[in-house]
């Protein structure tokens, strides 16, 4: 075992050698090697730096594009700008799935109203959102059908009426999961978001009452807070951002509260708006009432951890169960059952 662990040794070094030695033969004259590794690794480091900086740059370019179109149109009805400006065309596709929409009239055979507002509460807001949507709940079932037909035809022919019928079963699964599937997913997206928003509760709660408290209004402290959130928590900071434009377009602050609520149905969101409107209606301090509603979701995020924690041991007890007792099991007991089957087939030798 040693002979064979110190031939695999010199066989490595023999290789390190050889590229080393290969690298050396390779350079210009007055660059040494130890440049060469030098420049190597400012190379390697500044290609991680500008992946980082690429990478939260898309992602302050994805936040903040949503932000950037409002603030555009909000400058257009300040200066009176009503006429339409030449708008970028929307893609082939985009018209193609609009048009099918419109002629089948799927918006209103579907009831796809409840489709509007959960799209609106995953995050897409485009106008064209629920056209695509609607072509995808009309499109899908055909594809997922058609596959579940493929794989039928491709089985081999069925002996009874049992194995024909199961047969049948896929393309009955495909147009199940085709109608069921984009509703899942967006689904999951809107929990997704939801689960963002409710992370970031805390922290935006301690920036609006900074902001109360130095004097700013609510909407001058929405906008300030989203910017500070725009790279730790996007959702927030784009809910925030349009609440503070919203406020300055309806004449009536509580309309855009409510749709704050309407866009994020969340119990603490809703509270929030609750203490917002009542502060206003009633004349009581915000920053005082920020700070009493900030603690106490800092309370509840605590319990919440408290819970996961207690839940913590009879989750594991399965899977160490499963997998971590029968390894100690045999970390412990191969040696003894080794070491007793030597002993026992030297004992039946000598006999």
């Amino acid at each position: 075992m040693a002979i064979n662990l110190s031939q695999s040794a010199v066989v490595s070094s023999a290789k390190v050698d050889f590229i080393t030695g290969f690298i050396k033969n390779s350079l210009p004259r007055g660059i040494s090697i130890e440049m060469f590794y030098i420049a190597v690794t400012c190379v390697a480091i500044l290609l991680c730096v500008l992946l980082i900086n690429n990478m939260l740059g898309k992602k302050n370019n994805k936040v903040s594009a949503r932000i950037k179109a409002i603030h555009e149109r909000r400058k257009e009805f300040y200066n009176g700008i009503i006429t339409a400006k030449k708008r970028k065309k929307p893609e082939a596709s985009i018209n193609f799935m609009r048009m099918v929409t419109l002629k089948f009239q799927l918006i209103k055979k579907l009831q796809l109203e409840q489709a509007e507002i959960l799209l609106v509460q995953a995050g897409f807001r485009s106008k064209d959102a629920i056209s695509i949507f609607a072509f995808i709940i009309l499109v899908l079932p055909f594809i997922l059908g058609g596959i579940g037909f493929i794989l039928m035809q491709l089985s081999p022919p069925a002996a009874t009426i049992n194995d024909k019928l199961l047969g049948y079963l896929w393309i009955v699964l495909g147009l199940y999961i085709g109608l069921k599937l984009p509703w899942m997913i967006v689904k999951r997206i809107r929990n997704r978001r939801y689960l963002f928003l409710q992370r970031a509760l805390s922290d935006t709660l301690d920036l609006l009452t900074v902001c109360a408290e130095a004097g700013l209004s609510v909407p001058a402290a929405m906008e300030r807070v989203a910017r500070e959130l725009g790279t730790a928590y996007p959702e927030m900071a784009e809910e925030l951002a349009l609440t503070a434009i919203e406020i300055s377009f309806y004449p009536d602050r509580n309309k855009a509260l409510n749709n704050l609520a309407e866009r994020c149905y969340l119990k603490e969101i809703r509270g929030i708006v609750t203490v917002l409107i009542q502060t206003e209606k009633y004349g009581t301090p915000i920053a005082q009432a920020l700070r009493v509603l900030s603690s106490e979701f800092r309370h509840a995020r605590m319990m919440r951890a408290e819970n996961k924690a207690a839940r913590l041991p009879a989750i594991m007890t399965l899977p160490m169960i499963l997998f971590i007792l029968p390894t100690v099991f045999i970390v412990i007991m191969a040696p003894a059952v080794i070491n007793a089957k030597k002993s026992l087939s030297g004992v039946s030798i000598s006999r």
